[in-house]
């Protein structure tokens, strides 16, 4: 059976982002995954007290963690695949696209049983692909390997969230603004 690979944007997305969207969506390069376009609003409202600072460790240093990084691991039933979550991974880091993500919104990555999230929460946020899958790619490393969810954060502006929950879960949110 062949698993499909979403991208589903959530509140408010920029429109130059779709438009680079739909432009690797019809290059022929390679087959093309699915991309699927709906509004829903994250349901899980959780406490920025159970967030831990990121460690400086070998797992992340692919990507360049900051004082302001923290992460929260919470039990799932049943977890996100890791496999799955490492295609998500995969492909964000395919698209190799800009983004512009406006405040409060978020992108919603499905493949299999994980759905992988990035989110800016305070104000519009100008990042790319590449920056979004360090993120997942850390998120996987801290949590989804040991078997979680869980949630990457930055407090520092401009603030953002990244992570992974089982398809179908509820999309966590942080007041962190």
């Amino acid at each position: 059976m062949k698993s499909t690979f979403f991208l589903t944007l959530i509140a408010g997305f920029a429109a130059s982002a779709v438009d680079g969207f739909n432009h690797v969506q019809k290059e022929a390069r390679r087959p093309q995954p699915v991309y699927e376009i709906e509004t829903i609003q994250p349901s899980l409202h959780l406490d920025k007290v159970n967030l831990k600072q990121v460690p400086t460790s070998s797992v992340l240093s692919s990507r360049q963690s900051t004082a302001g990084d923290f992460y929260e691991c919470r039990n799932s039933s049943p977890p996100p695949g890791d496999s799955d979550c490492n295609n998500v991974i995969d492909e964000v880091f395919a698209l190799d696209q800009p983004l512009i993500v406006a405040p409060n919104a978020c992108l919603l990555f499905q493949y299999g049983t994980c759905w992988g999230f990035f989110c800016a929460l305070c104000q519009q946020l100008s990042t790319d692909t590449n920056f979004v899958g360090s993120q997942l790619a850390s998120a996987e490393a801290l949590c989804v390997a040991g078997g979680q969810a869980g949630t990457l954060i930055s407090l520092d502006e401009p603030q953002w969230e990244a992570g992974f929950i089982y398809q179908g879960g509820s999309l966590p949110t942080y007041n962190v603004c």
